[in-house]
């Protein structure tokens, strides 16, 4: 059993860098830096982690686990692929409101540091979830449950849901919104989305 007193340390680490990580992304950020705002010396921090990209990677692999609960409805073979995409809606919106700041970060990373990424993503998730929403959608659009291209479905619904909250500076700025004005209007678009979503892909216009 580990050590009290290092559970905490580590503890502290981890959150710090979260903290600085979310803050300069990978490039920016500094080990210094995690060591200060972890109220610890470089020492100490170099004795659990002699390296930023390890570091890194342990911080966002637990990151992704809790991100993972978005897409575990994806795996439900109870659900229609409609009611997997309002589901989805659901826990996205949900994980974003409590760190809205998270998506952006994401969208940053992913563009800066693909492979990773990448690997971050599929350790932890044992399968790209959103590969499993398309096959989803190409089912649905095949059976005549949706109607319209499965790729453009696809990224219809990642864009609605990702940029609601990594695009939030630029909402915020374009309707001149104070933090919990945007934070409200958050709430609301996710009614929103999954009104738009019961109606969207099954019209005729496509």
């Amino acid at each position: 059993m580990k050590d009290i007193k290092l559970i905490d340390t580590e503890a502290q680490i981890k959150a710090a860098a979260k903290t600085v990580f979310l803050k300069r992304g990978l490039a920016g950020a500094r080990m210094q830096e995690i060591a200060q705002v972890a109220g610890i010396g470089r020492t100490t921090l170099n004795y659990y982690y002699r390296s930023k990209d390890k570091l890194f990677q342990v911080i966002w692999k637990e990151a992704f686990r809790s991100i993972a609960v978005r897409t575990e409805v994806l795996r439900n073979n109870n659900y229609s692929t409609l009611e997997k995409m309002d589901a989805f809606v659901d826990g996205y919106f949900d994980h974003a409101l409590v760190e809205p700041e998270l998506d952006l970060f994401m969208l940053n990373e992913f563009n800066n540091n693909p492979d990773m990424m990448k690997d971050i993503l599929m350790t932890e998730t044992n399968d790209n979830p959103f590969h499993i929403l398309l096959h989803g959608i190409e089912k649905a659009v095949k059976n005549g449950e949706m109607k319209g291209a499965p790729e453009q479905i696809l990224i219809t619904v990642i864009s609605m849901c990702l940029f609601s909250f990594a695009g939030g500076a630029v909402i915020q700025n374009l309707l001149s919104l104070n933090n919990e004005q945007y934070m409200e209007l958050m709430k609301e678009r996710k009614v929103h989305l999954k009104t738009f979503l019961k109606t969207a892909f099954t019209a005729d216009f496509f």
